[in-house]
Order: C-alpha cells, then sequence, then structure tokens
C-alpha cells in the first residue's frame, strides 16, 4: 500500500480527497492535516509517498512545507493543490519539483490517474532496486567494465535514469560529488547513460581504493592529467614516487586489473564517447588518447570491446541515431 499525506485546512476538501483516494486500490491516507507545519512534521517521522498539499494553509503555506519535505526526503511526490491559477504560484511549485500543480475542484478521474502513475513510478523504483545489485556487486574492475553495458541494455529506454544515479549515491555516498558532476540535465539514449556510469562505477573503484591506500591520490591525478598521452607504468611510478611492484600489488588487489590494462580501459571508455558524441574518425580518436599508431589502437579496441571499430561505429548509427 502506497501511503498518502492530505494537507489542506478546508475540512471538507480533506474529506473530498480522502474519499476519492480510498475508492483506488493500493493507497492508504495515513494522515490529512490542516498546516503545512504539521505536514513537514509528519514527513520528518514517518514514510510517506504521495502528498498532496492546499498551497494556502496557515503557519506554513504549501510550497514551504513541499520545499521542506523534497529536502528530507526527495522520493515523495508532491502534488499542489490551489483554488488561485496564479502564475507565480505555478512557478514556485515548479521550482521545489512538484510532480503537478492541480487546480480545484479535481476530479475523482484525475485523482486516478495520478496514483496510477504513482503505482507505475513504484513498480520501476522496486525494479531499479532489485537491479542496483547488479552494479554493487562486480567482483573486479574488467566485471564492472562488461557489467555495465549489459546492465545498461537491460533498461528500458526513456526509463528513469535519475533513479539509479540516487540508488548509487545512496550506497556510495562518499562518491557522491563526483558522481554529481558526471550527472547531464538529460540522457538522450543508452550509451549517453552507459558512458556516465561507466564513469560513476570508475570514480566508486577509485575513492574506496584511495580510502585504504592514500598514496593512490597522486596517481589517479597523474591518470586525470595525462590520461590522452602515451603514458606507461614507468611515467606514472616516476612523477608519483612510488614503486612499479607496489603499485601493481595495490592494483590487482583493488581492482583485479593491472595497472596498464586499468589505463587500457578508460581509455576505450573515452573512444567509445569520442565516437558517440563526435562521430570522429578511428585516426584521429588514435592520436587523441596517446595512441602513435593507428593498428595498434584498432588492436587494443578490438582486445577490450570484442569487436571492430568498424563494427562499434555501425552499432551507434543502428542503435543511436
Amino acid at each position: 500500500m502506497l501511503r498518502v499525506l492530505v494537507a489542506d485546512d478546508e475540512y471538507l476538501m480533506r474529506e473530498a480527497l480522502t474519499r476519492m483516494i480510498l475508492k483506488i486500490d493500493g493507497f492508504e491516507v495515513v494522515h490529512a492535516v490542516d498546516t503545512g507545519t504539521e505536514a513537514v512534521r509528519i514527513c520528518e517521522k514517518e514514510d510517506i509517498d504521495i502528498a498532496f498539499m492546499d498551497i494556502m494553509m496557515p503557519e506554513m503555506n504549501g510550497i514551504e512545507a513541499g520545499r521542506r519535505i523534497k529536502a528530507m526526503k526527495k522520493g515523495v511526490s508532491i502534488y499542489i493543490l490551489t483554488a488561485y491559477n496564479k502564475l507565480d504560484y505555478l512557478q514556485e511549485a515548479l521550482k521545489m519539483k512538484a510532480e503537478e500543480y492541480l487546480l480545484k475542484p479535481v476530479s475523482q478521474s484525475k485523482i486516478e490517474e495520478i496514483l496510477k502513475q504513482n503505482i507505475k513510478r513504484c513498480d520501476w523504483s522496486v525494479k531499479i532496486e532489485d537491479r542496483i545489485n547488479d552494479l554493487l556487486n562486480f567482483k573486479s574492475y574488467r566485471e564492472m567494465y562488461y557489467g555495465v553495458p549489459h546492465f545498461v541494455e537491460k533498461l528500458e529506454d526513456g526509463g528513469d535514469y535519475s533513479a539509479i544515479v540516487q540508488n548509487l549515491i545512496r550506497n556510495y555516498p562518499q562518491s557522491e560529488n563526483g558522481i554529481r558532476s558526471l550527472v547531464k540535465n538529460q540522457f538522450v539514449h543508452k550509451k549517453e547513460f552507459e558512458y556516465f556510469l561507466l564513469q560513476s562505477m570508475d570514480c566508486i573503484y577509485r575513492n574506496k581504493a584511495m580510502e585504504k591506500h592514500p598514496i593512490l591520490l597522486d596517481t589517479f591525478n597523474y591518470l586525470d592529467n595525462h590520461l590522452t598521452e602515451n603514458i606507461g607504468l614507468k611515467e606514472i611510478t616516476r612523477d608519483c614516487n612510488v614503486s612499479q611492484g607496489y603499485l601493481s600489488r595495490i592494483f590487482k588487489v583493488e581492482f583485479g586489473v593491472s595497472v596498464m590494462e586499468y589505463i587500457h580501459m578508460r581509455k576505450m571508455m573515452l573512444a567509445k564517447w569520442y565516437f558517440l558524441a563526435n562521430d570522429v574518425s578511428l585516426t584521429d580518436v588514435a592520436y587523441r588518447l596517446g595512441y602513435n599508431e593507428c593498428s595498434y589502437f584498432s588492436k587494443v579496441f578490438k582486445k577490450y570491446e570484442h569487436v571492430t571499430v568498424l563494427e562499434y561505429k555501425k552499432s551507434l548509427n543502428s542503435d543511436c541515431r
């Protein structure tokens, strides 16, 4: 059962809305209150799935109450109710990320439509909760590198990718800033989300490794600054003042791959992004990533992607264009 909160200072409106909601299976009105302050207090203490909030209430209006509830619990679906069709109210409702702005009186059919949308959203969230475990249980960086594309392929087109982002942040709060810095306002298609997810998982792996081995901070800073150059283990250890043997052992333990395998995988992520976002040539991408010979870049790409560059670009044309 989804838990619903109704907040309106008019008794008859609270009663009417409550009756309409209770006619629909799968929902229960757990509270019907007359102030925004009381609505916020309840949401602090209890789990609420959906809130219907009148704008004009004593003590605290519905916009401010909704803003505070969203700040505490982003997953609550908030619907703003008002008898006033004013642009500034609508703008404020949009700012606080209300799901919808509803003019009174609200019909039974409209309430039913809204609640059914929330059932679908809830079903999607459950699916995501089940699937997100796939992302949390990779045994190595290599498994993650191949697992993420498979995970994304199973997602519905145009799905709520934000739910996956929030799940990652909830499970890896130490990587929140890094993940949020990678998020786009909108992912046009799956391949864009795949690239974001690979980058986010890389951020998570790195942060977990640096918590255990602070010496890796210099290593990853160096890699970020020189990834598009022709670098190897020798250059990294020289500039980061760490022995090759020690760094190699850390990578094997924390990532399950060698340093050079990690570098090639990072470069292949970028290569796929260049092909997707800019539709550039093989030669251009090879030199952008520090490969002095196109033939060597092609060989590395085939090794890690299990397809040729040409085959990969053709797949983009069929899947994304």
